[in-house]
């Protein structure tokens, strides 16, 4: 004789606890993927304009890291672009806020620092 199983034979209290868990689960991928999926992208891009970079100068570089900030939808001013172009090296510095609903009504909010060097060779 099982201890959790009625004797219907109907779902036990295991298997409400475990759906509403993978349920729960499941919302939160949800609302946090897409967010965090830009985050990565945009942490991509950075690198590459960091990266061919050569032979730019920094507004041009500022410029071309916003475009694709506002290609994928990441919710940063031009301001907070700081691109610093020595003879051996690109620095660029970014700092937005994303959010994201946690539960209904409540939201999220992080930072995102995104600090990219790259040598010029």
């Amino acid at each position: 004789m099982s201890r959790f199983k009625s004797e219907r034979g109907g779902a036990g209290l295991g298997f409400v606890i475990a759906l509403a868990v993978f349920l729960f689960v499941a919302y939160e991928a949800k609302q946090f993927g897409p967010p965090l999926i830009a985050q990565f992208e945009f942490q991509d891009a950075v690198v590459e304009a960091a990266k061919f970079s050569r032979g730019k100068p920094a507004s041009a570089v500022q410029a071309e890291v916003f475009q694709k900030a506002n290609e994928i939808g990441i919710p940063v001013q031009r301001e907070l672009i700081q691109v610093r172009r020595q003879p051996t090296n690109t620095l660029i510095q970014v700092s937005y806020t994303l959010q994201a609903e946690w539960l209904p009504g409540r939201l999220y909010q992080w930072t995102v620092n995104v600090n990219e060097e790259s040598m010029l060779f």
